[in-house]
């Protein structure tokens, strides 16, 4: 009987320190959270082909959407008399030009998720193309097509919205770009119009 006491509150005594051992872990790894979020990321990023790509993508993206904005705060400066503004000036003036509602914060979420979710989905089709290719003894050749092609659009449209913020060497440079690469400039693609492209 005394036997069977004791290992019952050597068993307790176990657990409890198990359990506070738990406990204790759990909370370590609440500690700075955010940064072992991003330190994970970036760990997968490092390590992953298409984690990489993905993020390359997302770059872009916000890339293109901040020079957008850039363009249309210089846009507002120059409406209202500034004349020729710099691109730290349209730096400065993102806030004025956002309340002026020359920059839609709504329209620009939406056109970051949507251009990620229509890149992925294009990135998606080509890579399945590819995949059938394979299985077809043909040459695969979309998936780098695509990828190459979105990348190169998305920069020549970053180029040209820092022509549109003031950067009149972006656009020299986004025009031997375009040429190079074959990429036709879209009628409804003017940095200097409000909204989104």
């Amino acid at each position: 009987g005394a036997d069977c006491g004791r290992f019952l509150s050597c068993a307790v005594v176990e657990r409890r320190i198990f359990v506070e051992s738990f406990v204790h872990v759990m909370q370590r790894l609440q500690e700075g959270w955010a940064v072992k979020l991003v330190l994970s990321c970036v760990v997968s990023v490092a390590a992953e082909e298409h984690a990489q790509l993905f993020a390359g993508f997302v770059l872009l993206v916000f890339a293109d959407l901040f020079t957008k904005c850039l363009s249309l705060s210089r846009r507002c400066l120059l409406d209202g008399g500034v004349a020729a503004p710099s691109l730290w000036r349209a730096c400065k003036g993102l806030r004025a030009a956002h309340r002026a509602r020359y920059i839609s914060s709504k329209e620009m979420r939406r056109g970051f998720v949507h251009k990620i979710l229509s890149y992925i989905a294009v990135v998606l089709s080509a890579a399945v193309l590819d995949f059938m290719l394979g299985h077809v003894q043909s040459p695969a050749f979309a998936t780098g097509l695509v990828i190459g092609y979105l990348a190169m659009t998305e920069f020549v449209s970053i180029m040209e919205n820092l022509q549109g913020a003031g950067v009149a060497e972006a656009g020299a440079f986004a025009a031997l770009v375009r040429k190079r690469g074959g990429v036709v400039k879209d009628a409804g693609d003017k940095p200097d119009e409000k909204g989104e492209k």
